[in-house]
Formats: C-alpha cells, structure tokens, sequence
C-alpha cells in the first residue's frame, strides 16, 4: 500500500464504522473499483461514497441547477433529436451530431470562445462564423435540455467554479488538467489531495522543475513529489509482430501462476483496449477464475451486438422500424435457456443486449426514422464488462486503474507510436494552434499516471510491438524510457504459427484385466457414481489416479466448497454435542470460525465477507423457521448426524455416503441433505418422466437420484430432502416424493447394467456432451475444444 493510502486508512478510521458523511473521489474513473475494494478489505463499516471526479462534477452541478444529468448512452440520442428538430431540412441528422457532439463538448471543457481562442488573428470571415455556429448550437442544446429539466455536464463546465470542496472530500490523483479543472484543484487543500508519487529516473529527480513537458512539473505545481529510482525492475521489450502480444501475455501469466506466492498478483495494463478481444479469445479465457478482465468488451464484436447490427440493416432494407422490444425478449429468454451453458462473456454481452436494445425501443417515438442511424451508431460505441474477482492472481486493467495498490508483477503493453502519448482530439477549432495547452495537458496527465504505475509495481515489463505490415512501430516514449533509466530495448519474437497436428482423434484409457477389477472392486459414492456414469474418462483422473487441477483454476468454487464445509460441521455440531447453543447459535458459529482446525479457511485472503454472508444467511433461516413454526435447522430434532452407510448396488458394486442429518419432522424420520448453494434448475423434477426414466432414456442421473439412494440405504427412515441454505423461506426444502422413493430398487439395478457395460467395454473415452463438461477443470486431457472457459460462479 502506497503511503499516501495509509494515510487515507488512519483518516478515515476516525469516524469507524460509520464512514457515511465522507466522499472519495478519483480523478481516474478507473481507480473507483480498486479504491472501493481496498477501503472495503482494511476498514469495512459503512463504507464511504467513492466516486470518480466526472460523477463528483456531475452530482454537484445537478444539485446547483437542479437539473438531472443525461445519460451516457443518452447523449447522442437527446442531441440527434435536438439537431433533427434544429434543422427540420437535415437529410441525416444522426450523422451530424455524431460529429458535432464531442466538438462542442470539447470546447466548452476547455473555455474556448471568441474572445478565449487562440492564433484568432487569422481567421478569415467564415471561419469566425463557423465557429459562431458551433458556439451558438452548444448554447441552444443547454437551453434546449434545460427546458426537459436535463443537463449535459461537459457542457456545464464552467459550473465548476461554483463548487468548493468539501470538508469530507478527499480527492485521489490529479485529472487532465483543463482551465476549469486547474481552478478547481487549486482550492483542494493539501491535507484533502492524494497523488502518488511518479517514478523518474536520479537524474531527473532532483527538486528543480524540469525544461520540457513532464508528470514531474505537474506533481510539483500542486505540491506533490516523486519517486526516485535507478529503475531496478523494468524491463524494456520490443516485440516482432503483432500476433506475438498474445504469446507474450500467454508466457507471462503462466510463468506468474506457477511462481506466485501467497496474495502476489499480476497487473496487466492494456493501453490499446481495442486489442481486448483478442487477448481474451487467444489467451486470458483460458486461465478462467485465475484472471479478471476489468477492461471493456466491444459489444459489437460479440454475437448478440452482430445480430442486432444485422436485424437494424435488414429492417431497413425492408422500409420498417427494428422491432427492439422483440430482440431483447429473444436476448432474455435466450438468456435464461442457455446460461448455464454459456461462458460467460456470452452471458454478460446477452444481458448488455436487452438492456441496450429496451432502451433503444424507448426512443423509438422520439427519434422515428433518425433512429436506426444513432443505433448503428451507439452499437459501435457500445462496451460491456466481464465481471470478475478483484482478488484473483491476474488482473487485466486499463490505463489509468491507479488506486495507490503495490503489486509485485506488472506487463504494460503495447507502447506503440499514438497508443502513448495518445493523439490528443482535434477537430474544427481544437488543435494545436488554436487550444496550445491541450496537448500539454494531455502529454502530462499520460506521463503522471504512466509513471505512476511504474512505482508501484516490483517487477515490470514494458513491450512494445514493431510491426510494419500492420503500421505499428515502438513509440519515441520507450526511447525516453531507455535513455532515463538506461535499460536497453531488447528484441523478442516468437514462432508465428505451429504446424497444425493431423491426427484429431480423442485421447482414451484402454481397460485391461488390472483396471477392470479396480473399477469392480471400487467402492462409489454418489459423487464419484456421478462421474463414471456422465464421463469415464473424467471419473478414471479423478479418482483413479487422484489427479487435482491447479489451484488458481477452482480459487472461487474451492472456497465456497470449504465454507460450505465450515457450515455443515458447525449444524453437526449445533444438533449433537453442542444443543445447549440453539438458541445462542451465533456464538457458536464464532466459536468454531476462531478454533485452531478452522485456521487454514480463516487465514484465506477476502475471506472475512464470505463468512459474513453465511452468517447472514443463517440468520435469516433462524427468523423464517421461528416465524413460520417449522424449525428444521435450529431444533433439536437429531436421531443422527455424519451417519455412514453402505450397502451394494444390486447386489454387485460397493457403494457408500454420509448423510448430513437424520432428523424427525412432523413425526417422520427423514434424511437432510444440506446443500450450501441455491436451488439451481437442474435440480427441478422432471414433470413428463421420472428419474429412472430419464436415467434409462439418456444415461442422465438426476440429482434426486442422491435422495433416493440415500432412502433405499437408510434403514428406518420415511423421506429423504434437500435443503438449500442459500435459498429463501419458500425454495429452501425439495422433498422427494415418494412415487420416486418407492423405485429405487429399479434405479439401482438400471445403474448396475450401466456400470456392466461401462467397465466390461474395452476403453474408457470421454464424453464431450456430458452434463460434468461444463465445469470440468480437466478439459485439456480429453480433446474438448474450448476447454479452460470461464466458470460464471452462480452457486
């Protein structure tokens, strides 16, 4: 943690837990997550409002006007309707505001006028009226907006003077400087302003301002300082070919996860996010659960945004309106069919989807004809997030994410001429000569938190791409870089393409006379009966050879299997040797959660909310239970816990569990499966057949199937039941019913005949279309195409 975050800690920790009354606001809207994340993970309470510095501006200038803000994905459409209505002649209106717009919201960010711009002196007379037009079009939208109590912010900039800092507001980094925004800052006191140190090289960091554009003269101008360094650490790379960014980024997040230590991460900085889709569909996705992708997706590069591009053209063609409404009902319920066999950046685009295309049928009256135009528009525009773990290994982030977070790994790619610096925005009015300070603002605010990065981080790779079919060579910054710190810039290239291998035939496991009597003689409980009937080959590595994926690539499900482990011995123990604590359960539930056989769960990082939810969980069962008179948790109702049973499978194959509880409810003795998840669909009986039917039609063992052997086992009980902890009051228990109880005699014959066949076969293959494929963290061993996609985590 940067000191200037510890600071902020020991401030804020005065007004523990109730942080309420404070406002945090960053100057980078990408730091807002991080810095939200860390006060969470160091102080927890009630947390503060952190937000970045244009929602700051946006909120007050609201409050000043009492005006509501138009949206994002508004702005375009309010002022395509402003221009259509402006200029009733205008064949495409949407076009012209879509060049107009960022035009006139620049020059109001940056004060430009008649009397404000500069090298005026040559502006011949329709120059001066041109400008008089955007001046005076920026002027009638305000009114034009004020009129529908709305506001554009970047139109209100200079209602930025207005605002004085708040007491409790403290501001994180420095934004690009604009006149406005420099006034602003100034009134920021200096005990309320939080900028990280930059790293420069010892011989730039000396206490003098330096004679060229620098991060080092604007952290000095509010004060600030910077961080000295010989550059211990960087590494300067120059990559041959674009398609190497993808080996890169692939070598260096598998050398990281088979080096890391403890919490360390990764932070991969993207400073070209429209290289985003490749790196994730090349590379990133397959390392699932171990990265979080906390960069934007271009919606129209998913399947959802090239659907609703092609129904825009072909209602078009047709002379007809597209039937949004209609596309986000079919998004919805596409949604709803296919989530569980999505991966997950399908799942996230549909969702983008429907609430894209429901806003667009909302304009439909205002915009008319105009809008398939601004759609096609706005969907080129469209992004859409990947959401993920802030805590995962591998971080892929976005220049600007600086939240004063130290990190022992950085990759910063690719430092390309106009990616860094980046080609400031030039238009009509807006360019050098006219606005000089614009790109020294912009040089300087790119340079700071370039900089900025390089200090937090330990070790840190910094590559650029020399490409020249595709126009890419290394920017003139990297030169800087080597020259400061004087690193050489070494060449790296990898192997373009690997020969496609022509035999495509799936791995099996040959059954010889020795594995044939293991899998007879194995003794199967019901989650390993599960496995050889779904996959074979998946069963024979899990439990024949005891294979375990790595790590990082089951950190989320392994600790909700380990929580949910946690919760069923602290019900073992509140049933049997700990009744006296039913109604002091909370205690108990702390007891056990700070004994020495719970340190290793308890020492996990992040893992204090996850034992707060089950907490609250709990608590909401024991107030539906007593509310409702049916106490099956908190009760004294134990005949027995962690009982073990076993028996054969029709008499042939040894079979064994371990039932959670057996308890008597309502004068029946009944078996409780405790299932710390929700009650997802695949647990939902089937209404046109039976387990053993569907068993027997597709080889398909339904969950209930658990139930029923655990009934047909257990002598002397009269039900058997799932109970959902996570679920509410109304969804929690699933009885089996006994229709499908009384046929477990013939489910276990059925299961026996699959077995015969299944080990008196000659291999044991995979099963690419099986219901454990979805999950399977051993997809690399078999063949699966796609293998390693993300899990959605919806337990």
């Amino acid at each position: 943690m940067s000191p200037y975050l510890e600071n902020l800690i020991s401030l804020l920790e005065n007004d523990h837990p109730d942080l309420s009354g404070w406002t945090i606001i960053c100057a980078a809207d990408r730091a807002v997550d991080p810095v939200q994340h860390l006060i969470h993970s160091e102080l927890g309470g009630i947390l503060p409002r952190v937000e970045g510095l244009h929602s700051y501006i946006t909120h007050k200038i609201s409050q000043n006007l009492n005006l509501k803000s138009v949206t994002a994905d508004e702005r375009l459409l309010y002022f395509v309707q402003f221009i259509a209505e402006r200029f009733p002649d205008e064949t495409h209106p949407s076009r012209r505001a879509a060049g107009l717009l960022p035009l006139i919201a620049r020059l109001s960010e940056y004060g430009i006028g008649r009397d404000t711009i500069s090298g005026s002196e040559r502006f011949t007379e329709d120059e001066w009226d041109r400008l008089e037009e955007y001046l005076d079009t920026a002027q009638a939208f305000r009114r034009w907006l004020s009129g529908r109590h709305l506001f554009m912010p970047e139109l209100e900039a200079a209602q930025l003077d207005e605002i004085r800092p708040g007491e409790k507001e403290i501001f994180i980094g420095l934004p690009e400087i604009t006149p406005v925004t420099q006034r602003f800052y100034r009134k920021i006191s200096r005990e309320r302003l939080f900028i990280d140190k930059p790293l420069c090289g010892l011989d730039l960091s000396g206490p003098e301002s330096l004679p060229f554009d620098s991060a080092k003269n604007l952290v000095f101008s509010f004060g600030g300082e910077v961080e000295p360094s010989g550059g211990a650490g960087l590494e300067l790379i120059k990559l041959t070919g674009l398609h190497a960014i993808v080996d890169l980024v692939t070598l260096e997040v598998s050398h990281f996860l088979k080096e890391r230590r403890g919490s360390e991460q990764l932070m991969i900085y993207l400073l070209d996010e429209s290289l985003t889709p490749m790196l994730w569909n090349r590379s990133l996705r397959r390392f699932a659960d171990a990265v979080n992708l906390a960069v934007w997706l271009p919606f129209s590069t998913t399947a959802a945004g090239r659907r609703l591009l092609a129904a825009i053209e072909a209602a078009e063609k047709s002379g007809r309106m597209p039937d949004f409404q209609q596309y986000a009902v079919s998004c919805a319920v596409e949604l709803s069919k296919k989530r569980e066999n999505y991966v997950r950046e399908e799942c996230e685009a549909l969702e983008a989807a429907v609430s894209f295309s429901t806003l667009l049928d909302d304009w439909k009256g205002r915009l008319g004809r105009h809008l398939p135009d601004a759609a096609k528009m706005l969907l080129e525009e469209k992004k859409f997030r990947v959401t993920g773990s802030r805590s995962a290994p591998v971080q892929v982030v976005g220049f600007g994410h600086v939240s004063g977070e130290k990190f022992s790994r950085g990759l910063i790619l690719p430092l390309d001429n106009g990616i860094l610096p980046t080609q400031p925005f030039e238009g009509p009015f807006i360019n050098p000569v006219h606005v000089p300070q614009m790109r020294k603002s912009v040089f300087e605010y790119e340079d700071l938190l370039f900089r900025q990065i390089l200090a937090l981080g330990g070790r840190i790779k910094i590559a650029a791409v020399d490409d020249p079919i595709r126009e890419r060579t290394p920017s003139y910054y990297m030169s800087l870089l080597s020259q400061e710190f004087g690193k050489p810039v070494t060449a790296t290239a990898f192997q373009e393409t690997l020969t496609e291998s022509q035999n495509r035939n799936n791995p099996v496991i040959p059954i010889d006379d020795h594995l044939r009597k293991r899998l007879k003689d194995f003794t199967y409980s019901f989650s390993s009966l599960l496995k050889i009937l779904a996959c074979p080959f998946l069963f024979y590595h899990q439990y024949v050879l005891k294979m375990e994926p790595p790590s990082f690539m089951a950190d989320d499900e392994k600790i909700n299997m380990q929580m949910g482990t946690f919760i069923h011995q602290f019900l073992q123990q509140l049933s049997t040797g700990r009744k006296d604590r039913l109604n002091n359960w909370e205690g108990l539930f702390d007891e056990l959660w700070e004994s020495d056989e719970n340190a290793e769960l308890r020492d996990r990082e992040g893992i204090n909310i996850h034992r707060l939810n089950a907490k609250i969980l709990l608590q909401e069962i024991d107030e539906d239970e007593r509310a409702s008179g049916r106490q099956i948790i908190f009760a004294d109702n134990a005949v027995s816990c962690e009982e073990t049973f076993s028996g054969t499978i029709a008499g042939c194959y040894k079979i064994t569990g371990r039932s959670d509880r057996v308890a008597r409810i309502a004068g029946r003795t009944e078996v409780i499966d405790f299932k710390y998840s929700k009650r997802k669909s695949r647990f939902s009986l089937p209404a046109r057949t039976t387990v053993l039917e569907r068993f027997k039609d597709k080889g398909i063992l339904h969950p209930a199937a658990q139930l029923m052997i655990y009934r047909h086992f257990i002598r002397g009980v009269d039900g058997a039941l799932f109970y959902f902890l996570k679920e509410t009051s109304q969804d929690r228990v699933m009885a089996l019913p006994e229709e499908a109880g009384a046929r477990a005699e013939e489910l276990m014959s059925a299961i026996k005949d699959r077995l015969d066949a299944i080990i008196g076969g000659s291999e044991l293959a995979p099963k690419h279309d099986s219901s454990e494929c979805e999950y399977c963290l051993f997809q690399s061993l078999c063949g699966q195409e796609g293998y390693y996609k993300a899990s959605r985590g919806n337990n």
